[in-house]
């Protein structure tokens, strides 16, 4: 007697009722619901990313519409129909590949000529299209009609990775469902139970890599699984599972992250070398290099678990946002590595570049911010000193109307709490008043009603920068005025090259002596030379 052949585990597992399907309850309970009441559409359009169930689904209603005890929404599985179903031997159930038959004459011959007969035992006659987008157009053109007025007895199922190329006409004319990713949790208990009924022993940490690795997608988790079991055949670990499907090691990722974070270019350079010494992809260095950032920036924003010590240690000084950008410069880049014919060198210059940018534009832009608070409040500091880093006092409360620290303050932070607020504050005038309420001049009629909404926050924030409470005035009106540095900033324009044939003048001897205070003012806020350019008019 021959022994039988071997089943894989996602053939052998595959779900056999509304209930065993993972992670589509939306969708399984609607049908549930529809089949129950008897209100059964005449064609189903199943979208979704591969592996997530639509096929398997498609099948499941098959066999609950001619399940002998229904249309039942729980088929028994028992039943001619639905063994029948299960094992794809079923007549009155067709399944049609158009991956490979796109053609007009495969959708006449398999459902055209046929779907005016009746079923040749069964309650319904289901037509079961998988990958319908690689129809062509004829054959979408020859399915239409049939969609318009299908004959009582029949039921369409089209199930598609590409939802955006299937005609508009076809998709009209179904009862369209969405299929989503499965969650790695749930992907990660699912893999856990066929491990503990399948004998398989296995690391929780090797679990976890293999449900991040299917992406979503439950056949491919499985066949994962099932892949680990033939590679080894007593436990299986995370280092096993790492060596099997070419994931980078933690060791050596863990030490380019620290050498990326702390823009260490040599300390980078020796771990590519390492990377390229033990014939690690590139793409897959950057996949996981990604992957290992994103944990860090969702635990840093609070909406992931922690990470490992290690990792958490590495980041220790990194921001958020920092994260943020690159993860976006990896994005990039994995990009370019798809596109590129020098995977070596696309992986280079995007770890390098990161080294040279600017992370954290905000902090950058609030120095400057306070730096131009500063510069038009008329404080002083020594050349080539930011006031900020120098350590002195905030811009007191009676800072003339051109600005103030409080105020840049308060800019900064509606930027980063009220955006739609920032926008109008930045083109509005603030007029400074040691005793009475702040004049905030608004020039357009529909920014102020924004301004007024947000008068209680401008209050507060402004109570909580300066120390003590402040009231706020918000009127339409002129919002032109001259920035109170304008002349430090003309008398430090920079001598042009050209000498005597230049189009501009160096009247430094001749200059009127105006404005010496402000002359003066300027070169103890911005250091250098004063020298005064004319041009010809």
């Amino acid at each position: 007697m021959s022994k039988p052949a071997y089943i894989v585990l996602a053939r052998k597992y595959r779900p056999q009722d509304f209930e065993e399907l993972l992670g589509q309850p939306a969708v399984a309970v609607t049908l549930k619901n529809a089949i129950a009441s008897k209100k059964i559409a005449h064609a189903y359009l199943f979208t979704g990313p591969r592996g997530v169930g639509k096929t398997t689904m498609a099948r499941i209603l098959a066999k609950a519409l001619n399940c002998v005890k229904g249309p039942a929404p729980a088929p028994c599985g028992e039943c001619e129909p639905c063994s029948e179903v299960a094992s794809s031997s079923c007549l009155d159930v067709l399944e049609m590949d158009a991956a490979s038959h796109t053609g007009v004459d495969n959708v006449r011959q398999v459902i055209i000529d046929t779907v005016g007969l009746a079923p040749a035992r069964d309650r319904y006659k289901v037509f079961i299209i998988d990958e319908a987008h690689m129809l062509s157009s004829a054959a979408f053109n020859a399915l239409l009609k049939t969609l318009e007025e299908p004959p009582p007895h029949v039921v369409f199922i089209l199930a598609t990775t590409e939802s955006t190329k299937i005609p508009s006409t076809i998709a009209s004319r179904c009862q369209r469902f969405k299929f989503r990713p499965v969650p790695v949790e749930l992907l990660r208990e699912h893999l856990e139970s066929l491990a503990k009924k399948e004998k398989i022993e296995i690391e929780l940490e090797a679990l976890e890599l293999l449900a991040r690795t299917a992406e979503g997608s439950l056949r491919d988790a499985v066949s994962l699984l099932d892949q680990c079991r033939s590679f080894s055949e007593k436990k299986v670990t995370a280092e096993a599972v790492r060596e099997m499907f070419g994931f980078v090691p933690q060791e050596m990722l863990l030490g380019a992250a620290k050498a990326l974070l702390g823009k260490d270019a040599k300390g980078l350079a020796q771990w590519l070398q390492r990377v390229y010494e033990e014939g690690v992809e590139p793409s897959q260095f950057l996949k996981d290099m990604r992957a290992a950032l994103e944990a860090l920036y969702l635990s840093k924003l609070g909406l992931a678990a922690a990470v490992p010590a290690a990792w958490t240690q590495a980041a220790a000084t990194v921001s958020a946002e920092s994260l943020g950008f690159l993860l976006r410069r990896l994005n990039r880049a994995l990009e370019e590595l798809r596109w590129g014919d020098s995977p070596r060198l696309s992986l280079e210059l995007s770890l390098f570049s990161c080294l040279e940018a600017a992370w954290d534009l905000s902090d950058w832009a609030q120095r400057l911010e306070r730096l131009e608070g500063r510069l038009s409040s008329g404080a002083a500091c020594a050349p080539g000193e930011e006031p900020e880093l120098a350590g002195e006092e905030p811009a007191k409360a009676s800072a003339p109307a051109a600005g103030g620290d409080a105020w840049t303050q308060v800019l900064a932070a509606a930027r980063k709490e009220k955006p739609a607020l920032a926008g109008v504050l930045d083109k509005a005038r603030v007029d400074v008043s040691a005793g009475g309420p702040w004049k905030l001049i608004i020039g357009k009629p529909f920014e102020l009603e924004q301004a007024k909404r947000g008068q209680g926050w401008i209050e507060a924030k402004l109570a909580t920068i300066r120390g003590l409470p402040t009231r706020v005035a918000v009127e339409l009106g002129q919002i032109g005025h001259t920035p109170a540095a304008a002349p430090a900033a003309e008398a430090a324009a920079p001598e042009p090259e050209g000498g005597e044939g230049s189009a501009w003048k160096d009247v430094t001897e001749s200059a009127p002596r105006a404005s010496p205070e402000a002359l003066k003012k300027a070169q103890q806020i911005l250091g250098g030379k004063v020298r005064i350019v004319k041009k010809p008019q």
